[in-house]
């Protein structure tokens, strides 16, 4: 009965007895140290050939620096060192895929970014109405002439190249004739300089504003879509930089011009009393009193 109960319990006590020792010297050999077992051994020995006079005996076996004790070591440091070297390799595979879906991503956004500008610019353009009946069989008038503006609303949608010829050019008035008065201006020889070259009334000025603002508005869209195509064309630097603030020029310039169309139109109440009322008088004689 007392075997049947101690001998089962002092197995057990061995077996973690020897465990522990055993993990010990394990953990402490792959640091190249010796366990506190073996420094225990070690302070004996020393002691008893300083007691006898004896040489301590050579370790023989697995704890003698021997082939078997080395081809273990090297084998265990050559695996961590195997282990490290993959997983920095994976670390690198993993930023390399991040670095290209990133790209992806924004060359992906760039695009779309651009087909949005382009949309909106095709969307903004006017679409032509068909030709009245008796205009069908008319020549159309050259690109390079000016006409008066009595619609506003008429004007088309100038390209960037006419816009830049049309801030490029200042319009000039047309020269004296050398036997009389000035000539007078000429359909076919006038090139487009402005919307409305000449401004003499409240109703030319009024038009000239709201011309010059749709053109600056039209600038600002032409732009637009300049700086989506270079984006997408991944062209950088200070181009598009000077691209950004000529739109913002553009933009300040469409809104100054809005600004004085809307006050000029404020205006046409004293034109329409000026055209009901004749023989009221002038402009000194109605307020001078």
């Amino acid at each position: 009965m007392v075997i049947d109960v101690f001998l089962p319990l002092v197995l057990v006590i061995a077996l973690v007895w020897v465990l522990k020792n055993a993990v010990e010297d394990v953990m402490h050999a792959s640091k190249g140290q010796n366990s506190p077992r073996r420094e225990f051994w070690d302070k004996r020995w020393t002691a008893r050939e300083k007691r006898t006079g004896k040489p301590r005996p050579k370790a023989t076996g697995f704890w003698s620096k021997g082939p078997l004790r080395r081809y273990l070591f090297d084998s265990w440091a050559d695996a961590w060192a195997n282990a490290n070297t993959k997983r920095a390799d994976r670390v690198d595979d993993e930023r390399a895929a991040y670095e290209a879906a990133r790209v992806e991503q924004v060359a992906a956004r760039d695009a779309a970014l651009a087909a949005a500008a382009e949309q909106r610019t095709q969307q903004s353009r006017p679409t032509p109405g068909p030709p009245a009946a008796g205009q069908a069989d008319t020549q159309p008038a050259p690109t390079d002439t000016a006409t008066a503006i009595t619609d506003p609303a008429s004007i088309p949608t100038p390209t960037p190249e006419e816009l830049a010829a049309m801030f490029a050019r200042p319009s000039t008035p047309n020269p004296a004739s050398p036997t009389g008065p000035a000539a007078p201006p000429s359909k076919e020889a006038a090139p487009m300089s402005t919307p409305n070259p000449e401004v003499s009334g409240h109703a030319s000025a009024k038009n000239y504003a709201d011309a010059m603002a749709k053109a600056a508005t039209a600038a600002v869209t032409s732009l637009e879509q300049t700086i989506a195509r270079m984006t997408a064309g991944k062209v950088g630097g200070p181009a598009l930089g000077h691209l950004a603030q000529a739109q913002e020029s553009a933009a300040a310039m469409a809104a100054q011009l809005k600004a004085a169309h809307a006050v000029l139109a404020k205006h046409d109440v004293v034109g329409e009393a000026y055209q009901a009322n004749r023989d009221a008088g002038d402009k000194d004689w109605m307020t001078k009193e």
